[in-house]
This record gives C-alpha cells, sequence and structure tokens, in this order.
C-alpha cells in the first residue's frame, strides 16, 4: 500500500513538449524548476530544470554533521530479490504493495499501459488491467481487498482477485483522472482529478469501496494545484492530505471538509502524513523539507521544523520524503545540480529532533525519486536515477537507526517508485530500462525480501509502583536497537547484531535495570529478559527559562542540597555524594562566562547543535572528577514533548546556557536528576525563547531630516533619522552557516520631495569589498504577494534591484520579474546614487532606489496604505566569487522569488501618477457607425485623485484616432467599412506643473461595423488540449503553422485563435499555400498574446478593417512566429489525437519545414464571406448591392441564421426549399422593406410547424429582379 504515490503526466512530442502533459504552470516558464518529459516515437525522457542558486554554493561536507561518506559496518544483515522483471517496451511508473508485502501491484506506461497484480511467488502477472493508451495510476489497500485505478476520464475499483471492474467513475472532459489513494484498512479511496483545457478546478473524490458509494467531492483552484503532486491517507484513516504543486489541503475524510491548507513552494513530491495524521511532511523544489505537527485545539499544522538542502550553482531539490507511520522518523531525498552533472542524497530525521539530519547518504548519482519508511522508521527504501554510467545502486534499502545500506541493486536503467511493507521486510521497486535522462523505453520491477537479520531479545518489566508498566525504554547497550514497553510492561527488541550486550530497562523516575551477558545470535530469540524497576525517589528542582536574552536561552534551577535524598553516585564519576565543600568549588559560572559561547561563530541550522561538553569544556577541567551526581537536560520544540537530550552536566551546577537555538522559535525544556542507580522524574517544564527584539518583518521607512551623501560611508548622524533593521541572516538558510545578530544592519528612509528611498546598509562580517558585493532588492510593489503577469501594463510590472560594487565603480541595476518566476532583460540605470567604501574596517554601502510611476523600474508606491513588499540581501563573496549572504531579510524567506515571503515596507510619499485608463468602455452599433462610450478615470495609478480632468485619446486598430475633451465620455466613428473589425483602445492624459502624464492604454474593445458577419470556423483538432509544445528553447526563426481547406469560396479569413499556456508574445501571419508548405505572405505579421493566463488562456486575433485576406481558391496557412526573445515560450495548444496528415508544420532555418507529428496544433481560422459590395457603403452607409450569405451556423441543429442586404428598398421573399424544388418555409414576405442589412432565422419546422427532417436544403432571397440561391444542412 502506497498512500501518496504520484506519477509524472508523459506525453508524445516530436518537438519540445513542456514538462507535464497536464501541465497548468503559469507561463511554463524556462526558470520555473521542475521535471520536464521529452517523448519521441515510443520513447521517453526526463529533463531536470533547476533555478539558479541565489545563495551561497555549498558543499556538503564543508557543514553537515552526519554525511556517511563511506559505508559503515553493516549492523544488519543483506537483502535477497525474489523475483524480478523485465519489460520490453513499458516503464514502471508506480510500485504499490499491501501491509504484509505479498500482493504486488505496478502501474505500466509509455507503452502498453496497464496496470499488473502479481504475487509474491514469480514476476507472473495475476492479472492486468489495460489502460493503454493512456498512462495509468493505482494503489491498494493495507489489507489487500481494495485495488483503485485511474486513467483518463474514468476512475476505476477492480477486484482484487480477477483484475475486472467492480465500479467505474467517469468524470467530466474538463477532468482529467490523476492520482489515487486507497486507506490502510480499505474503507476510504481518494481520486484527484487535474483541470484541463482551460477549466480552472480540480477536483478531490472520496469513495466507499463498501458500496461502492460516492461520498464527496471537492473542488480546488487549478492555479494552486498546477500538477497534482499526490495524496496521502493517514493509516488511521483520520486525515486525507492532497497536495498540487502550489498548495496542500488536509480534509476531513467524513465529509471532506477543510481540516488545514498553506502554500507549498513548488514540489513534486507528494505529501507525507503520520498514522494518526499528527505530523505532516512536505518537500519542495526550492530545497526545503518541511516537518508540521497538528495542534488539535487551533486546528492548524505548526512548522516545527524545516530542513533546506545545501545549495550550489542551482538551487537543488528536496525531491522526496516520507514519514513513518508512528510519525518518529523523517526520510528525504535530494537532486544536487552540479556544472558537470547531477547527484543526490537521502537524509534521515527525528521527526521531533531540530530538524537536522540523523545522517545523510551521499554520492547516489542523480535524483533521489521516491523514499518509503516502515511503519516503525527502522527500515527506509530509496530510489534513484543513479548515475549515466551505471556504477552505483539505483535501489538503497537503509537500516534507519545507524544509516548503514542493508541492501542495494545497481540497474542498467533508472528506477522511479518505491514502496515497502509494514513491517519492512518487503520492498517493491520499480522504473525504466534505461537511464531517465536518455531516450528509451521499457520497465524495470523489483520485488526484494530484506532479511532484517540479527536476533530477539523480548521480556517483561514491572514498575513496582504501579500497574502501569507502559512507557519503559529498553534499549541493547551498543547499538542502536531498543523498544518501548505496552501497558503489560511486554516489550521485543528486534533486529539485534549477534553478540553478547547488556540489556538496560529506564524510565524517567525510577531505577535502571541491567541484565548482563544477553547473548544473541543470528535468528534467535531470547526470552524473558525481565525487569522490575523501583520509584527513584529524588526530585528535580523547580526550573526556569529565560525568554530575552540574546543568542542564547539559560536555564536555572534551584543548587541541590547537601541534605537532598540523591541514592547512590553518579554514572558520569562513578559513585560519590556532594560534600558542602565540594559545592561550593563547583559553584555556578556568572551568566556572562554561560554566555561567553554565543559571542563565537555559531553552529549552523544545517548542523548539528553542540553537546553540553562542547559547549562549556571547562567542566572538564574546573569541576572535581569525584562529583557524583548529574544533571540531564533534555529540550523540545514541542509543549509536552517528546523531548530529546542535549546537556549531561554536574548536579553542582545551577544553570545550563543552551545557544543552539535560534530566534523565532519556542523551546520547551525539563531537566532530571541521574546517578549510577536511576533517574528522577522529569521536572516541570519550562517554557524559553531567544530575543528576537532586534528582529523585524514589518516597519515604516520615515521622512528624512538629514539628506545622506551617497559616497559609501555611514558619517555620524547621518543614518540616525533612519529606521534601523538587523538583516543577518540568523538560520544560515542562504549564508551556510547563522550569523549572530547585529552582525548585518540595514537603514531604510524616504525623500518625499526627491521621490527617493534611500537605503544604507552594514556587514561587519565582511572586512573588505570584493567585485559583485552589495543590496538584493526584490520589490512587491503593491504588496499583494505576487509578481505581476507577463501580461500586465509596463508601468505596473515589478521586479529587483541589484546594488553592486565593482573595481570600476558601484552600479544600480534593475531587471522586471513576472508571476511564475520568469524574468525580463536587466537594464542598467544611468546616473543611479550607489557607493560603498570599506574604510571603517568592514563593508558599508548607500543607495538611492527611484520613486514613481513614470518609468517601469521605479518603485512604485500605492494609496492608500503605501506599504511595499520587500525581500532584501546583503552579499559577500568567497574566494571563488561566490556569494555569501551575511544579510537576509526577512530572515524566514525561503526564496526572493515568492513574494509571499516578503517582509513590509511602508513609505508614506506622495508621488506624481499619470492618470488610470478610462473604465467602462463600451462599443455599439448606431447604423453604419460606431458610437464609443467610456467613463474618465478619476484617480492617479497610485489611487490618489487626479489633480485635474484628464483629455482622453482614442485609438484605432492601433493607430491614432481622435482626442477628446473631459467629460466628454463618448465618441462616434463614422469612418468606418460596413463587416470590417474595428477595435478602440483608450488613454489618459493631465498636465501638472508644465509635465504631460499619459496614463496606460486601456484593455481593447471591438466589433464589426454595420452587422456581425457569419464566421465559420475552420479547425483539426478535437477543441482539447492534452499538451503544450514548443519549437525549441533557442531561436532559429521557430515557427508552427497549420494548412487550411476553405469549405467554400470566395471567403475572408477574420480572425485566428489558439491556447497558449504563458503570457508571451508572438506573431501570428496568413500565407498563401506553396505546395504544402507556406508560401506567399498574405497578411500580418501580428503581434498577439493571451491576455489572462490563469492556467492557461485565449489568444483571439481578429484582422482589422478590410486587411482579412479574400481567398479565391486552394488552401492557406496560418503561421505562429516566436520571437527572439521567447523563443520557447508560449507553449501552443495540441490535440494529442492521431494527426492529420499534412496539416501541421513546424519550421526552423536549420530543419526548414517539417511535419509536425505530436497531434494536431490547437489553431482554428474562422473564415467569412468578401466584403464584395458591402466593403464600400454610400454616402448614407446603406450597401451598395444586393447580396444573400451563407448560413451560420452550417450544418445546424435546430436553427440557422442567414444574413441578406438591400441597397433600395423592395419587395423581400426569403424561402426554403428541399432538394426536389418544393417549399418548405417561407422566412421572409414583405413588401417595400427599406434598404438596409437584415437577419432571418430558421427553426429547421416546415410552415405547419412540424420538424424537417436531416438533409440538404435551398434557401433563395428574392428581391425586385434580384435571386440567390445557397444551399445549408440540417443535420437531426
Amino acid at each position: 500500500m502506497k498512500t501518496g504515490y504520484s506519477i509524472r503526466c508523459w506525453c508524445w512530442g516530436v518537438v519540445i513538449l513542456l514538462w507535464g502533459c497536464f501541465s497548468l504552470l503559469p507561463a511554463q516558464d524556462k526558470s520555473v524548476a521542475g521535471v520536464k518529459t521529452l517523448k519521441e516515437g515510443g520513447q521517453s525522457a526526463l529533463q531536470t530544470v533547476p533555478q539558479a542558486n541565489f545563495g551561497k554554493r555549498e558543499a556538503l561536507t564543508a557543514h553537515l554533521k552526519g554525511l556517511k561518506a563511506s559505508p559503515a559496518p553493516r549492523k544488519i544483515l543483506d537483502g535477497s530479490i525474489i523475483w524480478n522483471y523485465q519489460d520490453p517496451v513499458a516503464i514502471a511508473y508506480g510500485t504499490m504493495l499491501d501491509g504484509a508485502g505479498d500482493t504486488p501491484l505496478t502501474a505500466w506506461g509509455l507503452n502498453n499501459a496497464r496496470v499488473s497484480r502479481y504475487t509474491d511467488v514469480n514476476n507472473v502477472p495475476v492479472w492486468e488491467f489495460l489502460t493503454a493508451p493512456n498512462d495509468g495510476v493505482a494503489d491498494i489497500s493495507g489489507d489487500g481487498s481494495v485495488i483503485a485505478a485511474a486513467a483518463e476520464f474514468n476512475f476505476y475499483l477492480l477486484n482484487p482477485a480477477t483484475g475486472t471492474i467492480t465500479y467505474q467513475l467517469t468524470i467530466p472532459d474538463s477532468l482529467y483522472a490523476s492520482q489515487v489513494a486507497v486507506s490502510r484498512d480499505g474503507s476510504l479511496v481518494i481520486f484527484l482529478a487535474a483541470a484541463t483545457g482551460s477549466a480552472g478546478t480540480a477536483r478531490v473524490y472520496a469513495i466507499d469501496p463498501a458500496g461502492p458509494t460516492p461520498l464527496w467531492e471537492v473542488d480546488l483552484p487549478q492555479s494552486a494545484i498546477g500538477n497534482w503532486a499526490g495524496a496521502a491517507i493517514s493509516a488511521s484513516g483520520s486525515h486525507v492530505a492532497v497536495s498540487g504543486r502550489f498548495h496542500i489541503y488536509v480534509l476531513d475524510p467524513a465529509n471532506g471538509s477543510l481540516i488545514w491548507d498553506d502554500f507549498v513552494d513548488n514540489t513534486e513530491s507528494a505529501p507525507a502524513i503520520s498514522r494518526d495524521g499528527s505530523v505532516l511532511v512536505t518537500a519542495d523544489l526550492s530545497g526545503f523539507v518541511q516537518t508540521r505537527v497538528f495542534d488539535p485545539v487551533a486546528q492548524e499544522y505548526n512548522l516545527i521544523w524545516q530542513y533546506r538542502v545545501p545549495a550550489g550553482q542551482f538551487t537543488n531539490w528536496a525531491s522526496s520524503v516520507d514519514v513513518s507511520a508512528d510519525g518518529s522518523t523523517v526520510l528525504a531525498g535530494s537532486l544536487l545540480f552540479f556544472a558537470t552533472g547531477n547527484d543526490g542524497t537521502v537524509m534521515a530525521f527525528d521527526t521531533y529532533g531540530d530538524g537536522l539530519p540523523r545522517w545523510i547518504y551521499p554520492n547516489v548519482g542523480d535524483m533521489v525519486d521516491d523514499i518509503a519508511v516502515s511503519d516503525d522508521g527502522r527500515v527506509a527504501a530509496a530510489v534513484t536515477w543513479g548515475d549515466l554510467n551505471h556504477t552505483l545502486p539505483d535501489l538503497l534499502v537503509f537500516d534507519v537507526a545507524s544509516g548503514d545500506v542493508t541492501f542495494s541493486r545497481s540497474t542498467p536503467g533508472s528506477l522511479f517508485s518505491v514502496d515497502i511493507s509494514e513491517d519492512g521486510k518487503r520492498v517493491l521497486a520499480g522504473g525504466k530500462a534505461v537511464h531517465a535522462r536518455q531516450f528509451g523505453n521499457g520497465g524495470l520491477l523489483y520485488l526484494v525480501e530484506i532479511d532484517l537479520g540479527g536476533g530477539s531479545v523480548s521480556g517483561v518489566v514491572n514498575l513496582s509502583d504501579t500497574g502501569d508498566d507502559s512507557g519503559v525504554l529498553v534499549r541493547a547497550l551498543g547499538t542502536e536497537r531498543s523498544a518501548i514497553t505496552n501497558a503489560s510492561g511486554n516489550y521485543v527488541i528486534e533486529n539485534i547484531p549477534a553478540g553478547t550486550y547488556t540489556i538496560r530497562a529506564e524510565k524517567p523516575g525510577y531505577t535502571f535495570g541491567d541484565i548482563a551477558g544477553v547473548t544473541v545470535t543470528n535468528g534467535g530469540a531470547n526470552i524473558g529478559v525481565n525487569f522490575t524497576l523501583d520509584p527513584f525517589t529524588a526530585q528535580p528542582p523547580a526550573l526556569s527559562a529565560s525568554t530575552g536574552l540574546p543568542g542564547a536561552i539559560l536555564l536555572s534551577w534551584t543548587g541541590l542540597l547537601p541534605s537532598m535524598p540523591l541514592p547512590g553516585g553518579s554514572p558520569l564519576t562513578g559513585g560519590f555524594h556532594l560534600t558542602p565543600e565540594m559545592r561550593l568549588a563547583a559553584d555556578p559560572l556568572p551568566l556572562q562566562e554561560n554566555l561567553a559561547a554565543v559571542k563565537g561563530e555559531k553552529r549552523s541550522i544545517n548542523q548539528f547543535p553542540a553537546s553540553g561538553d562542547e559547549i562549556f569544556p571547562h567542566f572538564q577541567s574546573e569541576i572535581p572528577a569525584f562529583l557524583a551526581d548529574s544533571i540531564a537536560v533534555y529540550r523540545s520544540l514541542l509543549p509536552g514533548g517528546p523531548y530529546q537530550r542535549i546537556a549531561g552536566i554536574p548536579a553542582a551546577q545551577s544553570s545550563y546556557a543552551d545557544s543552539s537555538v535560534f530566534p523565532l522559535r519556542d523551546y520547551y525544556y525539563v531537566i532530571n536528576l541521574f546517578n549510577e542507580t536511576g533517574q528522577s522524574v522529569y521536572s516541570n517544564e519550562a517554557p524559553g525563547r531567544v530575543s528576537d527584539s532586534l528582529l523585524t518583518f514589518e516597519f515604516d521607512a520615515p521622512q528624512q531630516s538629514v539628506a545622506p551623501q551617497i559616497d559609501g560611508i555611514l558619517s555620524p548622524g547621518e543614518w540616525d533619522d533612519a529606521f534601523t533593521v538587523d538583516i543577518s541572516d540568523i538560520f544560515g538558510y542562504f549564508s551556510g552557516t547563522p550569523k549572530p545578530q547585529g552582525s548585518t544592519l540595514m537603514y531604510a528612509k524616504f525623500d518625499d520631495a526627491g521621490d527617493m528611498l534611500y537605503v544604507a546598509g552594514e556587514d561587519f562580517l565582511n572586512a573588505a569589498l570584493d567585485n559583485n558585493e552589495g543590496f538584493g532588492f526584490y520589490f512587491d510593489d503593491n504588496n499583494n504577494n505576487d509578481f505581476e503577469p507577463r501580461s500586465a501594463l509596463p508601468v505596473y510590472q515589478e521586479g529587483n534591484f541589484w546594488a553592486y560594487w565593482h573595481p570600476t565603480g558601484a552600479d544600480l541595476r534593475f531587471r522586471k520579474i513576472y508571476a511564475g518566476g520568469g524574468v525580463g532583460d536587466i537594464i542598467t540605470l544611468t546616473g543611479a546614487e550607489v557607493a560603498f567604501s570599506d574604510a571603517a574596517g568592514h563593508v558599508q554601502g548607500e543607495v538611492a532606489i527611484p520613486l514613481g510611476f513614470l518609468e517601469g523600474y521605479q518603485l512604485q508606491v500605492y494609496s492608500p496604505d503605501r506599504i511595499v513588499g520587500l525581500g532584501a540581501f546583503l552579499i559577500a563573496r568567497d574566494a571563488q566569487g561566490n556569494p555569501i549572504y551575511n544579510g537576509w531579510w526577512p530572515q524566514t524567506m525561503n526564496s526572493v522569488f515568492t513574494p509571499r515571503y516578503f517582509g513590509s515596507v511602508g513609505i508614506d510619499v506622495s508621488l506624481d501618477a499619470p492618470p488610470k485608463a478610462p473604465s467602462d468602455i463600451v462599443l455599439t452599433r448606431q447604423g453604419n457607425s460606431l458610437l464609443l462610450t467610456w467613463t474618465d478615470p478619476t484617480q492617479g495609478l497610485n489611487n490618489d485623485p487626479l489633480p485635474a480632468p484628464p483629455n482622453i485619446h482614442v485609438y484605432r486598430n492601433g493607430q491614432f484616432l481622435a482626442s477628446v475633451n473631459p467629460g466628454v465620455q463618448s465618441l462616434q466613428d463614422d469612418d468606418v467599412i460596413c463587416g470590417g473589425w474595428y477595435e478602440y483602445r483608450l488613454e489618459a492624459e493631465i498636465s501638472v506643473g508644465g509635465t504631460v502624464w499619459t496614463g496606460p492604454l486601456s484593455n481593447p474593445v471591438g466589433d464589426f461595423a454595420c452587422f456581425e458577419p457569419v464566421l465559420i470556423p475552420l479547425a483539426y483538432d478535437d477543441g482539447t488540449w492534452e499538451a503544450f509544445y514548443v519549437v525549441d528553447f533557442t531561436y532559429d526563426d521557430n515557427k508552427f503553422a497549420v494548412r487550411y481547406t476553405p469549405t467554400f469560396y470566395p471567403c475572408r479569413v477574420v480572425r485566428l485563435t489558439t491556447i497558449v499556456n504563458g503570457a508571451e508574445g508572438f506573431d501570428f501571419t496568413i500565407h498563401a499555400d506553396n505546395s504544402g508548405v507556406p508560401g506567399d505572405l498574405l497578411a500580418g505579421p501580428y503581434r498577439v498574446n493571451a491576455p489572462v493566463v490563469s492556467p492557461v488562456g485565449d489568444v483571439i486575433l481578429t484582422l482589422p478593417g478590410i486587411e482579412p485576406p479574400v481567398i479565391e481558391s486552394g488552401d492557406f496557412w496560418a503561421v505562429i512566429n516566436f520571437l527572439p526573445t521567447s523563443p520557447g515560450a508560449p507553449g501552443i495548444g495540441v490535440d494529442a489525437s492521431s494527426p492529420n496528415a499534412g496539416r501541421g508544420r513546424y519550421y526552423t532555418t536549420t530543419s526548414g519545414w517539417m511535419n509536425f507529428t505530436g497531434g494536431n496544433l490547437m489553431v482554428t481560422a474562422y473564415l467569412a464571406d468578401p466584403v464584395t459590395g458591402i466593403a464600400e457603403p454610400g454616402a448614407d452607409g446603406l450597401p451598395r448591392s444586393f447580396d444573400l450569405q451563407q448560413n451560420y451556423p452550417n450544418p445546424f441543429n435546430p436553427a440557422t441564421t442567414i444574413r441578406y442586404q438591400m441597397p433600395a428598398a423592395s419587395d423581400v421573399e426569403i424561402a426554403i426549399y428541399n432538394p426536389l424544388g418544393q417549399k418548405v418555409r417561407t422566412l421572409v414576405n414583405a413588401a417595400n422593406q427599406p434598404a438596409g442589412y437584415y437577419r432571418a432565422e430558421w427553426d429547421g419546422r416546415n410552415d405547419a410547424g412540424a420538424a424537417a427532417a436531416s438533409g440538404v436544403y435551398l434557401y433563395r432571397l428574392r428581391a425586385g429582379d434580384f435571386i440567390k440561391v445557397r444551399k445549408m444542412l440540417l443535420v437531426r
């Protein structure tokens, strides 16, 4: 069983397919990290798209304790392959086991897609359920009684014995089956459906297999889901966790109600959840493993720790994660990007530890794609893509306690999926027969028996003063093996390596129980190793913890008195009691000495905390060796524990300073007394916290009272009027090691008259300037927690400034950043005020950030709040030029590309701004004219009232048309041609103090003059996209083209449409056919883009005026021309059905025109009759000729529209005839009908009101002496 099983989407391709066949990433920018799938000719390959690292390049060995650089002696035995299978063409994308591990289930894809159920006897399937041509997903319950599968538009429940369908749910075609999870007891099945096409909603289905009965459905925004990463059901069935790429939800399994949700920073890994739902773990492509614990009172999952995979040239990924069912152990995998290749690591964590790895297994060759952990956290299996030379194992099975590999397997390919039985004794792994990064096919599947080795020790522990004997820890000393007693005192320690051991039983408040000489043999069972533990009567002193000291938490308690009953002696020194004289010799150290270590270099958030002896080495020399008693110090990140021992100190001490702590976190402490006979109960719990008074995540920059001189030197008094912010990287996420509070400072103030934000900084850790050191400022101008999309007007776009020092001088540069992570070109600001200096013995810098609404690079401050979002850093460089982020603000910011992490900065500045665009724009036909009305703006772009009413400039089809005085708010355009398309955009303009401020253009509004022509759509796709393609990410005059064969001649090409997954622009052109490839240019180019992409968008081009080309005969082509600035975007929607031969082409200068075989490009052309006889109305705007147009729609059912025109008054008849010439219906019979444009509707019925039969009909216009006949088709 594998709740949380996740599979990537896979698609067909001959040119470049953007990753994920149902990928819904806004814009699909190359800068968005993720896995990209390429497919061609029944083969596939994977690419990983990293994001550049903006932090220090870190080496694992530089600061990570616990790194397993070489295999240690194995503490448990090996494993063996029960059976394996290699498929010739299909790839094993998903592997699932029942709880016992004797019912393997596999989802195969790419070719011969199917779900296969096996036994543990051999590799012959019991049955196979075909999902071809679509890849499927599947899962199995812990007891093996329920198997669920999904493919395309269907969810299934399958008979576990036969594989036949027992239940089928067909979902709407706006959704696509994506993921499936089955609860451990088989009482609940979760199906996840992703949105397709332009649909904006994803869905969660819950099914009760007992009925089967649908329980509930939950709709979620597709913009938050992107791709479904996976679902996980807690083993108790109490919580359902579902995660998309950008958001995670925890739902109540009873009714689907929301328990909790939160943002996820780009994940492709399914969430992991503990048995009782109390522990929730995620891994994301920003490199963070995040562990949360549920607070049942607040109904919130609180983050107790996060760990960042050290970054190199690129931001490395946390690629996979799992948590043991008992919630004690977290395993995570990574993908590391290097200049010359890739690598990965496997990391183990204690859930309730500090978020620092217990161990790290490095050098696995490539991405760790999946991880599975046994219920008790003792055994974990990981699968990797492996190295390209296949010298490293792709399947790794770990003894989690020691980090040793107990079984491994190197394959000729890559492994993608793994599952493990509840007891950790069975592992099922599958993948691809060639490396993931290489084109190929074929699959691998392994069922492995894990021999945990060693023997067992069991017995009963009796607590002499109570009937509840639970909670006793029983250990085999010298090993990592242990067990906890149940209420009856029973315990079993399993898989103890062969040898002779002392078995110890211990619990706070009781004496120790030791039994020596217990001999363990492989496969042997030592029973009856029993203990009786008596109460340990000594009581610990009352404990208190500081909450306001910088850099450490000071624990204090009452010193132990000589008369305190302390039985026995200390295990530290061997059995002496303290005398009053000894206690005087061991008085507690003064506070300043206890905190001395705080002033030194702090340990990294990515390092293990120091032990008490490491923090206080003077104990070894200053405390007499004959001290008899000791105190153990424990710490937890949660109130009430579980606690981890962090120090053992002599009992003479009455205080302890814990410096391995971080601001902004709560810590909870207990102590107890130890000696050689036992340990006391825990003391009271004391909450502690490091002072964070110097840290702030929001502030108001004050108006300056002293004008700074931007020379890089912070002169006395120059910045006293500024707000001071401590930006020290106290967590070390981006500098590699935590920095002391106060080591890096930032100062901010503004000048209202000069429209400048002044910022200064000091890096006390950086003694001398080096090239490219300085500031970074990432602004969310409107503070809406996101950057603006590419389609936003230039003045609204946001981005970042770099103020850097160079030996040739300092500069200030700006770069646009778009929603979804895309970036624009970098510009250097001319005449910028920026300077740096190290004359003070450390680096100082000053910079002026321009404020305003005139240029796109200016920082825009909006009323009424006048608050901007800011993420900032101050960097040094190492000897190799890599950045070291000594300053990082806010300190909790995980990424400068995610504004929701930013801090808030108030800037109460008054900025002049252009007016907003006119609103409420409406275009209506007025006879043969077009009437444009609107509402003049009353506010500027800054949301402040305008100082004067604006003039309005009107543009038609991209050309200036007229200026309109304030307050008029309308314009009638008489200079139009009937049947032509006219599109209008408006801008407002004001003059303030001699300066002219012109606002942005409005969104366009358009219509056809005089009448709505009948538009006949012509397309060669099924209307539903399955993928998005680009020609190449490198510009080589990249083009797509679609060939059209009109159904009537002559015709006008009036409109072109397509669907895209990005807001980047491209050029539409229309070409004549030249022997099956695009020939002479007929119209264009027309620059277009999708105005809204959420997550996909429509591009609609209506050719303006009388520009639409007239096709007299033959075929024509619509061509998409990618731009040099964005050759790989946007992706063009493709219907993956069998391609229509010769209809689709792609082009590069290198290749020339080539057939597009990935499906059918989704580009629709809309055709209409030529405007001949209509295009040039008389002076009165009336038609100059009679005409009867083609009906629309055609074919039709049940009704259609017929348009006609008359240049003069006349008797008119429009009648419908069958092919035999018999009149079926008279639609119009009017005497002396005035000149003009008309339409008539036929509802498909005869004059008697009866429905006409399917078939071809003729319709005739008789107007005086003019007669015209056309055909139409009625389809019932």
